[in-house]
């Protein structure tokens, strides 16, 4: 209900307007009767109105809410709830909403999710000063991922940093795979003609420090090997006459 809530919060609709939201609702009408004769407080009568709608009606949908709301010519908040809330992509973090509000994110994770684009450098600060908590940046997780739904796999790939989140981010990473097919396609653009082709791969930051991992241990050997040829042959004549035995052709 807290979501409900605070989506009508940022959508800025009238508490006063919450008898005609019961009403588009189709809620009955005794009961919202009711709430008008218990209370005066025009937040808490729609606390009470969503409350009815979420425990007793059949049509607990955002699209249910979105279409009462635009019965009330209230268009601008009928169209944030389909874009961001009535979205697979949000609904997905809205199905894992209570395990991710247990999650504690480390620094480095906490900086990914700013990086990918997931959170703002506010939100990041914000995290890490509550510890690592996501349970305040679920709306803004949300509204990232429906604005961009690759974006909910780079949320699944930074889960699967940590031993603990793993599981919860695999799950994501299923329904992505499964409701949202498109956010792991790649979209590939005809050459025009007599233009030389060019292939351009994005690589999320997840993994740039692996790659950077390496790269050092492939510089590793590297040096290792040239240090093990300089000290046990004496000379390049010595090289030749040996590849000439391996590779006589």
């Amino acid at each position: 209900m807290k979501l409900v809530s605070d989506v009508l919060k940022e959508s800025h609709f009238i508490d006063a307007d919450w008898f005609e939201l019961g009403m588009g609702l189709n809620l009955p009408y005794p009961g919202l009767a009711n709430i008008r004769a218990r209370f005066t407080d025009p937040s808490q009568c729609l606390l009470e109105c969503l409350s009815l709608w979420l425990t007793s009606a059949n049509n607990r949908t955002w699209e249910s809410l979105a279409s009462a709301l635009e019965r009330m010519n209230k268009k601008p908040a009928a169209t944030l709830i389909r874009n961001t809330y009535d979205d697979p992509a949000s609904q997905i973090l809205q199905h894992y909403s209570d395990r991710i509000s247990q999650v504690f994110l480390t620094d480095s994770c906490i900086q990914l999710l700013y990086t990918e684009g997931l959170i703002t450098e506010d939100t990041q600060r914000k995290i890490e000063r509550c510890g690592g908590s996501l349970s305040d940046a679920l709306r803004e997780l949300m509204i990232a991922v429906s604005d961009d739904h690759s974006k909910l796999r780079s949320l699944g790939n930074i889960l699967m940093e940590l031993e603990e989140t793993k599981p919860l981010a695999q799950d994501i990473i299923q329904d992505c795979d499964e409701m949202i097919p498109e956010a792991n396609s790649i979209e590939i653009d005809e050459p025009m003609p007599n233009a030389p082709s060019v292939e351009e791969v994005f690589v999320s930051e997840v993994y740039n420090c692996r790659f950077d991992e390496v790269r050092v241990k492939f510089g590793d050997l590297r040096y290792n090997i040239i240090q093990l040829v300089v000290e046990n042959v004496p000379s390049t004549d010595d090289v030749k006459k040996y590849l000439a035995f391996c590779f006589p052709e």
